[in-house]
């Protein structure tokens, strides 16, 4: 058969192999975008967190305590829960933050410890609970805003 063309095909193991790549390819991808999801979110929360805490700071020059006021505690929040909602308003409705932030990127409440200028001086600090969405696990990350009464950084 002079001139003639041959069709020659994939084989069945050819295919195969081809699709157990792109397969391998897809798998290593997702893990990527997850891994950087997941480390975008963690910079979104340490960068709101560097917000709410420069808001914190102002309110206290101002009023001369951390939100909300009074040395009741009535915003503390470890594990993280709504009370966190009081500090927001206390700083939303004061002008010391733009916006509210509410929950962490993970839409978890913030956490917040305020020790600060009370009988008990110590470490204020703001927390979230991370991707996991539970307190005192490794993937928690814990802002200090003062360390005591007289500490304004």
């Amino acid at each position: 058969m002079k001139g003639s063309i041959v069709a020659r095909g994939f084989t069945l193991i050819e295919l195969m192999v081809t699709i157990a790549i792109i397969g391998i390819f897809a798998a290593i991808s997702v893990a990527i975008i997850r891994e950087a999801n997941t480390k975008a979110r963690l910079a979104r929360a340490q960068f709101d967190m560097d917000q709410i805490k420069k808001a914190m700071i102002m309110y206290k020059e101002e009023f001369g305590e951390l939100p909300p006021p009074g040395d009741n505690c009535s915003a503390c929040s470890n594990p993280p829960n709504d009370s966190w909602l009081t500090v927001m308003d206390a700083l939303v409705d004061g002008g010391f933050i733009g916006r509210r932030i509410d929950t962490d990127p993970w839409g978890n409440y913030y956490g917040y410890d305020d020790n600060d200028c009370n009988s008990n001086p110590g470490v204020s600090y703001l927390l979230t609970a991370g991707p996991d969405k539970v307190s005192g696990t490794e993937d928690d990350y814990t802002l200090v805003v003062t360390k005591g009464c007289d500490d304004w950084q």
